[in-house]
Parts: structure tokens; sequence; C-alpha cells
């Protein structure tokens, strides 16, 4: 199966970006690829298992609602409501698109304290930021290629993908997906960071945020 992956970013601002909405309906995909937390074992959703003329709709609404409730403290929400409305249209005229979340588990993508507090004068010259990152994309490396391994649609030999994480995302992603050696790894995520290497880092994660510790023994490539 081959794939045309088209990555579309959105701002997570105050106003609204349609960006992502609107590549909905310009290219009409086969698969969208969410920067949404995955708390499952495999980035599945539950859309997925219908037809387009059969889509529990309700599931929906009910999406939207909960994305309606953040509006206030997350303004760029607006964005995701106008992308799911689009999504349906096209499932409306039975162009089936299967959704999938592909981002970390929720406690580790909304585990910001620990970074904010260490977020300045530059957030990318803070260690501990390049650990979550690092981690939320292994995830989103590990879903993109479950996804691409088990996707199975007849009567067609190319694929759209429409990508939504962020470009600084995707472009490692796609780092991790042509399976680098560890070392590789290493030098393109903390390679820069005199203050770690791969015997110590392990201890100053644990010391400093069990929840990026929690998942760096399960997930990352340097554990000892």
């Amino acid at each position: 199966m081959k794939y045309k992956f088209i990555q579309v970013n959105c701002i997570e601002g105050d106003n609204i970006d349609l960006r992502q909405a609107e590549s909905i309906l310009k290219y009409k995909p086969d698969i969208v690829l969410l920067e949404y937390p995955n708390n499952n074992k495999t980035p599945n959703t539950i859309y997925n298992s219908y037809k387009p003329n059969n889509k529990p709709l309700h599931l929906i609404k009910e999406q939207q609602k909960r994305l309606q409730r953040h509006i206030k403290t997350m303004p760029w929400v607006k964005s995701d409501i106008v992308m799911w409305e689009n999504i349906e249209k096209l499932w409306k005229m039975n162009h089936q698109v299967l959704v999938y979340r592909t981002d970390a588990p929720n406690k580790l993508t909304n585990e910001w304290f620990e970074v904010w507090n260490h977020m300045y004068p530059c957030a990318k010259r803070n260690w501990l930021w390049w650990v979550q990152i690092y981690l939320r994309e292994k995830y989103m490396a590990k879903n993109t290629k479950w996804i691409l391994d088990n996707i199975k649609v007849k009567d067609k030999k190319e694929l759209t993908v429409l990508v939504f994480l962020q470009s600084f995302h995707w472009r490692h992603v796609k780092f991790l997906l042509k399976d680098p050696s560890t070392e590789k790894i290493w030098n393109y995520y903390f390679g820069k960071f005199p203050q770690v290497n791969k015997n110590n880092i392990s201890e100053k994660i644990k010391n400093l945020n069990m929840v990026f510790y929690k998942h760096w023994v399960k997930i990352s490539d340097f554990v000892i």
C-alpha cells in the first residue's frame, strides 16, 4: 500500500485556525492522524469500525460538547470542532475517513508543570523539555507504525493521509520511523546537552518527574 502524506499545522492560540478543517474537504483523506492523546494499546478509534453511512454520530456530538467546555481555557479547540464537522460531512457523502489518535497517553501529554518550570530562557535549550518531546514522539511513531501496518483498504493503490501533528513533531516522527540507531536517536534529541548522558539521564528524570520516568522506562531507547 502506498501513502500520500500531507501535513497541516494548526496554531494553538486565541484565534480559530481553519487550515486543518479546510484540508479535510480539500483533500478528502482516507486517514487522519490526530495529535490527540491515546490511552489505549492501539490508536484505533471506535469510528473506524463503522461504514461511513453508519457512523455513531452521537459520539461526535458528545466529543464536540466536551471540546466546547474547554474553549475558555483552550480557544484553539474551536478549530477542532469545525474539523470534526467536516469529517462528518465526508461520512455523510459516503466517503470513508479513518481517524486515529497518535499522541502519548493523557498523563504524559498533560504533565506540563515540570516542563514549564524549565522553559526559560529558551525551551529548546532545556533537556527536560526535550525528554517530554522525545517520549511523545516515540508514542507518535509507534502508533503511526501500527496504523500503517494494520490498515486494510480495498480497491485503492494509494491512500491520502492528513497528518495533523505539528510540523516539528512530524519531522521527528519521520526520523524515528526510519528505525535509526540508538546512537543517532541520542544525538538527535540530547546530544547538545552536556549535563546528561546515557548513564545518568534515567536517574535525573526519576528525581525530577515520576510521570516522565514511568514512560521513559516504558518506551525510551536508553533504559539501563
